[in-house]
């Protein structure tokens, strides 16, 4: 299966290298190409496409802007010279970000991980709220149900409807609320780093003003959720 790509960027340097990288990888099909917002809203409103390379800086009206008042939004990799951005992106349902100039090794990642959200996403997985074990969650897909160890939870990412659980060497994608996350794992494990994530207590342990790094992962901290996380590892240490 081949992917529908959408590229916006008022920046013809950056379609090239895009348009190169998309037509190198076997997964991905560039359908169309944007140079501005207004010209990706009306593309989108007659056509749907799986992965938006969004840039955030465009005159007359920017990525993040645009994103918000996007309805239906595809999954959305921003593409950009600023890093200044992370936290509405986050807040916005963006998956990942690729920092110009691009790299290809950097734009191959990000891909991968769109793919194996929508891979997962189409398991058509959900959320059983009833568990057998407290210290288990339920999932279902289809006619197939699975356990999943609250302790090989890592961390959990909101993402449009759905929630990525990722765990130490596997990730489940199910449809959810934080709401009913956070209630399934409770606080005395997990803290709310950020309004898009969970984490678990026991992986904090390197914290800037930002966010929280362990693993291959770096985690946003919302301003929200700042002073929770500053008074927890100041009594983890």
């Amino acid at each position: 299966m081949k992917y529908k790509c959408l590229i916006t960027d008022d920046e013809p340097l950056a379609h090239s290298v895009l348009k190169n990288y998309i037509e190198s990888n076997s997964n991905l099909v560039l359908v169309y190409q944007c140079f501005s917002a207004e010209e990706a809203r009306q593309y989108l409103a007659h056509n749907e496409v799986d992965i938006l390379f969004l840039d955030i800086e465009m005159p007359e009206e920017t990525g993040i802007t645009f994103l918000q008042n996007l309805l239906k939004k595809p999954i959305t990799i921003f593409t950009t010279a600023y890093l200044n951005y992370t936290l509405e992106g986050f807040e916005l349902g963006v998956l990942d970000y690729l920092v110009k100039p691009i790299r290809n090794e950097r734009f191959t990642v990000a891909v991968n991980r769109a793919i194996e959200f929508l891979e997962l996403k189409s398991l058509k997985t959900d959320l059983i709220k009833e568990s057998p074990e407290k210290n288990e969650l339920l999932i279902k897909s289809g006619t197939k149900r699975m356990l999943i160890d609250k302790a090989a939870i890592t961390h959990v990412q909101a993402l449009k409807d759905y929630m990525i659980i990722f765990c130490d060497n596997k990730k489940h994608v199910v449809r959810s609320t934080m709401i009913d996350m956070e209630s399934l794992l409770g606080t005395s494990d997990f803290i709310r780093v950020h309004k898009s994530f969970l984490v678990a207590r026991h992986k904090i342990r390197n914290f800037s003003s930002m966010s929280i790094e362990f693993d291959q992962y770096e985690i946003p901290v919302g301003g929200k959720y700042r002073a929770e996380v500053e008074m927890f590892i100041q009594i983890a240490n």
